[in-house]
């Protein structure tokens, strides 16, 4: 990757819908050439989808943080990663056996119904299992962020 593919990730992650031709304009290339760089971009799995965001008034966010035993750890992995329609972004940590989970609904209902059958079905593979109602998103940006450098 050189500055030229950072400079169009950064173009594309405010604007994933930018056309080619709109880009290399700003970047004094040919559209042909952005694709190329696109299409490479995305072989290399570093533009990995497009997302269409949509900010719904009555959206509710839960955060929810499970330590697994650690011989437990893959089934409930693989449980919360297929058998739960809320759950928009799942990460493990460094933390041995920590998985975080991002969920969200239009109705507390749902999101108490997963939680429930996450506690149901995986209760022998959980250690710790917390759950928090987002109050309130302060920044979200996909893609990153740059921080200047003094």
């Amino acid at each position: 990757m050189d500055e030229t593919d950072n400079k169009i990730l950064d173009m594309i992650k405010g604007d994933a819908r930018k056309n080619y031709q709109a880009i290399g304009d700003e970047l004094g290339i040919s559209r042909v050439a952005v694709k190329k760089r696109i299409d490479k971009l995305e072989k290399a799995g570093i533009i990995r989808q497009y997302n269409t965001y949509i900010k719904r008034e009555n959206e509710i966010i839960m955060l929810i943080d499970i330590i697994t035993k650690p011989e437990g750890f893959e089934r409930v992995l693989e449980y919360v990663g297929t058998r739960t329609n809320y759950v928009r972004r799942i990460y493990t940590t460094l933390k041995d056996n920590h998985i975080h989970l991002v969920a969200v609904s239009d109705d507390h209902e749902g999101l108490d119904y997963m939680v429930k059958a996450i506690d149901k079905n995986c209760d022998e593979d959980i250690k710790e299992y917390r759950c928090r109602q987002v109050k309130e998103v302060i920044k979200d940006v996909y893609g990153g962020i740059k921080f200047d450098k003094e």
